[in-house]
């Protein structure tokens, strides 16, 4: 499929800055989102387990759950932004 007044180019029209614009606004709420959902996670699994969080902490296994839950975060949210604005900005074409 081509677009007439993208120069009959399959990409959707725009430039670079506004994926890169979207990716880094949303990394850091992907980190930090993706980090506090890992952390319920291991709450519940530790309320599962029985197991009595250490002082300051709010779960067991905080910091197993945290680190692979946030690097999902940061990866995830700032690529599911882009391919749902490449997505739009196709179909509006």
């Amino acid at each position: 499929m081509t677009f007439a007044g993208n120069g009959g180019s399959a990409a959707p029209k725009g430039s670079a800055w506004s994926y890169i614009g979207v990716g880094c606004l949303t990394a850091p709420i992907g980190f930090f989102g993706g980090g506090m959902l890992a952390v319920l996670v291991a709450k519940v699994v530790g309320a599962a387990q029985n197991c009595r969080a250490p002082e300051g902490f709010p779960a067991c296994h905080t910091f197993e759950f945290l680190y692979p839950g946030a690097l999902i975060g940061l990866i995830g949210l700032p690529v599911l932004s882009v391919y749902r604005l490449r997505a739009g900005r196709k179909k509006v074409g």
